[in-house]
């Protein structure tokens, strides 16, 4: 009799062991990223700005542009601090000489990346023009 109740309790405990450990596998590890870019003065949402997520010195990046709500989404495989760089355009300024001027503003943030979490920041564009001839 003691057999038999030793077998069954091996044969619940490699059960459980097994569920868990296939549990597990099923984790999710992917870090996910939403950034809204939204004007420093008025808060309003910037569609179409360039977001790029990267680590100093390293290929490990995404990019992309915001959409109608001033939102860019994407995911990492991996956690880690990134640094979230914004440039939105203004259009083109020809006042000052008769060369024409790309006009932009920036903004920028640092996020720090956990498994399988949703990391939501907000980057304010800087109120500053930048001119640039192209």
């Amino acid at each position: 009799m003691n057999k038999k109740l030793l077998a069954f309790a091996c044969a619940i405990l490699i059960g459980g062991l097994s569920a868990i450990l296939f549990t597990a596998c099923d984790k999710d590890t992917n870090c996910y990223v939403q950034v809204k870019v939204v004007d420093e003065t008025t808060k309003a949402p910037l569609k179409g700005a360039f977001v790029k997520i990267d680590i100093d010195s390293s290929f490990v990046s995404s990019e992309g542009h915001t959409d109608a709500l001033g939102i860019f989404n994407t995911t990492f495989s991996a956690p880690a601090i990134f640094n979230v760089n914004v440039v939105y355009e203004d259009g083109y300024d020809d006042t000052y000489t008769r060369d024409q001027f790309y006009c932009y503003r920036k903004g920028s943030n640092t996020i720090r990346l956990k498994e399988g979490d949703t990391v939501y920041t907000t980057v304010n564009v800087e109120k500053t023009i930048y001119h640039e001839t192209r």
